[in-house]
């Protein structure tokens, strides 16, 4: 972490910062002190004055060194200059200040009822067994449960505010997942029982011993000092309380408002915001789960920009326009399924005036299919441009490239032909592709594969073969986006329904050949597709 991150840090979450945000404490304690004094409890007659002015300073002293002792790690952390280390500080404040103000307390009520105790043996009238019961309940209840709840609940409310304020710098703590570690009785989802307990439930019951032990004394003065120690838990359970359940509703909107933000973040669709992680509880959780989503939408759009500018590329592999070769038409088609996808094909133009037609499926979709279709197309060009290569050489040299390079048992299937508009002859390989159709004298001859796909092995048994293309003659090839499209009860198209369109429409025009088949897909219900459509078409015109 860089150092004017940790000055920002030491200014927000400073030992000064988390001592003012404890004012709530010594308020209490004097509201309490005024309501004993205003209702001249009997305990002000067994303790000298001099004692009762040093009580709330031995009370400050106790609980501030207790405050000290809490936020020590949050010191040495900053020390560090390492936001790790500053985030581990903050998670483990709740469970320190459970512990500290806890001890705190204890060590004030053995002070505060060992003054007592001695003070009323010098007494000209000391407290009787009965009245020491009810002192004590009311001390243990006030000092020993609703005073350190209170201080734990302000603890968590700096945590959180402060939380929330280095988020807002892009300063973020929370990050850690240490839901797991925190005691189930400071979990949000327990919190209610925890208030109902002490604002109800406790004080309750020592109202009740409060009312056996009056009811089991005919002594005036016993019952008399039962009731005012009655009043003084009233009182401490009303002030207390209110403060209790102030400070906890107004962490609890605190929270629930930043989790609405993020909420709205989602909906305005501004993915790159973020939820400060205010608790480490099931709340913390849900906060985790907000920003997890906003980065995972804030990474997905900008996926889709780099998948439309892949697919803006993709698309300028393909040909621009159909070749003009004379006494030949030639037709392509393809339609993704994907933004960027495995199916290709090609015209490639050669210098003897020959011509490359090219169809090819790689195995897999998305990005890595559509990398080696860049790479493919790339050494097809590169090849068409030498001299002496052979359609021979230019596959072997293809495959030996693609095997070095495919991962994961990947392969490409190609159908590859050189055109050679001159002597109308066809010289073609099949590496594992779906067999074209050539329409012959009144027949489909299927050109079946030469070879397996590309890839698979560094050496394949290549063998091409050489047709005359007579006029009239027509060629048809596609890949298996068009055999293996589904209808709603999962038939495929398959082999056979292409050959059956392709002997009914094999006269009409290239260029319109793919229209016709995906109209007999739609009008036969095949409209499931999960895999690219590519078609490429060459008719010999009629003499």
């Amino acid at each position: 972490m860089r150092n004017t991150n940790s000055q920002v840090y030491a200014q927000q979450i400073s030992i000064t910062q988390y001592l003012k945000h404890l004012w709530v404490l010594p308020v209490l304690l004097l509201a309490m002190q005024a309501v004993i004094r205003l209702t001249s409890n009997p305990v002000l007659t067994t303790v000298s004055p001099w004692l009762s002015m040093v009580a709330p300073i031995i009370f400050i002293i106790t609980f501030t060194f207790a405050a000290f002792w809490i936020h020590q790690p949050i010191r040495r952390a900053l020390k560090t200059h390492k936001q790790f280390a500053i985030e581990q500080a903050m998670a483990s404040l709740p469970i320190r200040a459970i512990k500290a103000f806890g001890l705190a307390s204890l060590v004030y009520i053995i002070y505060l009822l060992a003054v007592i105790s001695i003070s009323s043996s010098f007494s000209e009238q000391p407290l009787t067994p009965r009245m020491m019961v009810a002192l004590y309940l009311s001390i243990t209840f006030g000092l020993g449960i609703l005073t350190p709840t209170i201080a734990v609940a302000l603890t968590m409310a700096w945590m959180a505010k402060s939380r929330k304020r280095l988020s807002s710098q892009n300063l973020f703590i929370g990050n850690l997942e240490h839901f797991s570690t925190y005691p189930w009785i400071i979990r949000s989802s327990n919190r209610p029982w925890l208030i109902f307990a002490i604002t109800s439930l406790i004080p309750v019951s020592i109202l009740g011993v409060f009312t056996w032990l009056m009811l089991g004394t005919t002594d005036e003065s016993e019952q008399h000092f039962i009731l005012m120690q009655a009043i003084v838990l009233f009182c401490h359970l009303i002030l207390g309380g209110t403060a209790l359940v102030w400070v906890t509703s107004r962490t609890i909107h605190r929270i629930t408002r930043e989790l609405i933000s993020g909420l709205n973040f989602l909906r305005q669709g501004k993915f790159d915001g973020h939820v400060a992680i205010m608790m480490d509880d099931d709340m913390g959780d849900l906060a985790r789960g907000l920003n997890t989503a906003l980065a995972g939408l804030k990474e997905r759009d900008t996926l889709k920009d780099a998948l439309a500018i892949a697919s803006d590329i993709q698309k300028g592999l393909m040909p621009r326009g159909e070749p003009n070769i004379k006494g030949y038409t030639v037709s392509g088609f393809q339609e993704s399924c994907y933004a960027v996808g495995g199916d290709y094909y090609d015209y490639i133009k050669r210098e003897n005036g020959n011509i490359w037609l090219v169809i090819a499926d790689v195995a897999g979709k998305g990005y890595p299919a559509a990398l080696t279709v860049a790479n493919l197309q790339a050494m097809l060009h590169a090849l068409a441009n030498g001299e002496n290569i052979s359609l021979f050489d230019a596959v072997k040299y293809a495959n030996q490239s693609l095997f070095q390079s495919l991962q994961g048992g990947r392969f490409v299937t190609l159908f590859i032909a050189e055109l050679d508009p001159q002597a109308h002859t066809l010289e073609w390989l099949n590496a594992g592709h779906i067999p074209p159709l050539l329409w012959e004298e009144n027949r489909i001859i299927r050109l079946e594969a030469t070879t397996p796909p590309l890839g698979m092995l560094e050496q394949l048994p290549l063998r091409t073969e050489t047709l005359s293309f007579m006029p009239g003659n027509v060629l048809f090839a596609c890949t298996d986006g068009i055999t293996e499209a589904k209808n709603k009860t999962s038939d495929m198209f398959n082999d056979h329904r292409v050959e059956t369109w392709f002997s009914e429409r094999h006269a009409l025009d290239p260029s319109v050949l793919p229209e016709s088949l995906l109209a007999r897909m739609q009008d036969e219900d095949f409209t499931i597709h999960d895999d690219d459509i590519t078609m490429l078409c060459l008719k010999r015109r009629d003499a």
